[in-house]
């Protein structure tokens, strides 16, 4: 946080996260198997419960825990270790962890399939997000209390096997309340302090968060991994899904309509990259809103052909139309194959930016000027900076945990290209805490080079998203972010709060800083040259 505090006294109110953490008994498990040919058998000792079981080809066994009939979705917090079971896909041993409500019905976060390959403790974290799965049904918050937690072993063919629990504990999250003085507590799934470049980034509080919208299923998107808001009919957002590049939808930001679809019905015959489309952005060129998709995504770092493919963004009338994009074929100045999941394009200089993802590593951002005449010529990116070193990225020797900014998902620049926002997300052994939206405010006539190369901010107000991924503006002061999650991942609204008007009265200046109290309708606010700040240090411009 910065520091803006120039007097001796201050008065601290802030809104702070309520947690109910309820912890479970170990003693209290109950053996469960899906038929006769399943079981399950447990034992208890030092705090650690040790499960024996027995289940036929894609049955189930393991134990469950009785919960008091909870009406919320808790984030589920646990170490397991399994006894070096193949992994999931190889006739492997999946953990399925589990709510039970009191019609025996069975939620699950259909996306998490932990398994039992490892045989030292793993830490594990699960924030639902209401987002919960059971047989092609979706949890509506508050519809059934849950009674039951369950930790299951599923084989993929009849297998007999072990695995541990320790340190169960389930929390439920509610805002609300107010502080003291001191700053405040930390809630599930909010980001710890991030050290960037060798130093610790100061939290920027200028935005308030809600939830708007679900991806909704009659979008027909397996995983969002790209957003962008539409420029030629607004109150829309673009979405486009993972992996094959068919098509993609616009809807609200309510998420439960299809308000039209594009078709991609030739990228082959075009011989477009029709693989791996990552991230979605809009810009303007020459007077028209096109639509950009990163064809970029390479998990193995393998790839020779990446590009960004592009079209004129079409005005939503409804229906469904085709388009026959363009592509512009690049590659990156080292010469290697690089992973990439965000992209983002500046208005003011017409720019692209392409930001690297990488494991346990710094991400690199590059870029690329915009034409359309570019044709079939390969283009090379041009390198502007890592984000970060790679000293802040701290881990247990084995490559887990990692607690700096890495695994870059998605980007955007503000239509006026004033601001700047570049998003994670690290769900390595659930280290939720260790996702963050960075944020930079562009100086006038600075280039985007030069703004990434500052130190960014972070956004305080942001919570993990299970495979959070896309993100984009609406205008200057309003952004959205969703999870390219499977079912209907939850789409979140940032609105940066408005900005308290020019103060009636000036309390007091410093004569060194310049640094002003001021008050506005009873309201204290402190005044520096680089912006306006609550009493508690939270900005606001």
């Amino acid at each position: 946080m910065k520091k803006v505090f120039l007097f001796a006294t201050t008065i601290m109110a802030a809104s702070m996260i309520n947690a109910e953490v309820i912890n479970i008994d170990l003693k209290t498990a109950q053996a469960v198997a899906a038929d006769e040919g399943c079981s399950a058998t447990f034992a208890v000792a030092e705090d650690v419960l040790t499960v024996n079981y027995k289940a036929g080809e894609w049955e189930w066994a393991g134990v469950e825990f009785p919960l008091d009939n909870l009406t919320d979705v808790p984030s589920i917090n646990y170490n397991y270790k399994g006894d070096g079971a193949k992994e999931f896909g190889e006739s492997g041993v999946v953990l399925f962890v589990y709510l039970r409500d009191s019609e025996g019905n069975r939620w699950i976060k259909s996306d998490y399939w932990p398994n039992l390959t490892n045989t030292e403790w793993q830490n594990e974290a699960i924030k639902p997000d209401k987002g919960l799965e059971w047989d092609e049904a979706t949890y509506k918050l508050g519809e059934k209390p849950f009674t039951r937690l369950g930790f299951i072993a599923n084989p993929g063919k009849e297998t007999a096997g072990v695995f541990d629990l320790r340190n169960i504990k389930l929390t439920i999250s509610e805002e609300g309340g107010e502080g003291g003085e001191g700053e405040g507590g930390e809630g599930e799934g909010k980001p710890k302090p991030l050290t960037f470049n060798g130093e610790v980034l100061s939290a920027y509080s200028g935005f308030d968060r809600s939830l708007c919208g679900t991806v909704g299923k009659k979008l027909n998107l397996d995983e969002v991994s790209g957003i962008a808001c539409s420029r030629v009919t607004p109150g829309y957002i673009w979405m486009e899904s993972d992996n094959f590049g068919d098509y993609i939808v616009a809807t609200t930001e309510k998420g439960d309509e299809l308000a039209m679809k594009v078709n991609f019905p030739n990228l082959k015959t075009l011989s477009i990259r029709y693989w791996d489309w990552e991230d979605l952005c809009g810009g303007v060129y020459n007077g028209k809103n096109y639509l950009f998709v990163g064809a970029f995504g390479d998990n193995n770092e393998e790839d020779d052909f990446y590009s960004i493919v592009y079209f004129e963004e079409p005005a939503i009338t409804g229906g469904e139309v085709n388009v026959d994009p363009a592509q512009i074929h690049y590659v990156y100045p080292d010469g290697k194959s690089h992973n990439c999941e965000s992209l983002m394009y500046d208005n003011v200089e017409q720019k692209l930016y392409i930001i690297t993802k990488v494991y346990y590593d710094v991400c690199k951002v590059y870029s690329l000027p915009f034409r359309t005449d570019y044709g079939k010529t390969t283009q090379t990116l041009t390198y502007v900076c890592d984000l970060g070193l790679k000293s802040d990225i701290a881990d247990n020797g084995k490559g887990v945990q990692c607690r700096g900014f890495h695994l870059a998902t998605g980007a955007d620049i503000s239509p006026d290209g004033k601001y700047i926002l570049i998003k994670n997300h690290n769900n390595i052994d659930g280290e939720a805490e260790y996702s963050w939206i960075l944020y930079w405010e562009r100086k006038d006539g600075e280039s985007v080079a030069d703004a990434v190369k500052r130190q960014p901010e972070v956004i305080d107000c942001y919570e993990y998203e299970w495979q959070g991924e896309a993100i984009c503006w609406l205008d200057n002061s309003t952004f959205y972010t969703t999870s390219d999650s499977d079912g209907e991942p939850p789409i979140y609204k940032y609105v940066r709060a408005a900005a308290p008007e020019e103060a009636i009265e000036t309390i007091q200046t410093d004569s060194n800083t310049k640094n002003s109290l001021i008050i506005k309708e009873g309201n204290m606010y402190i005044r520096t040259q680089d912006g306006l700040y609550t009493i508690d240090g939270k900005k606001y411009r």
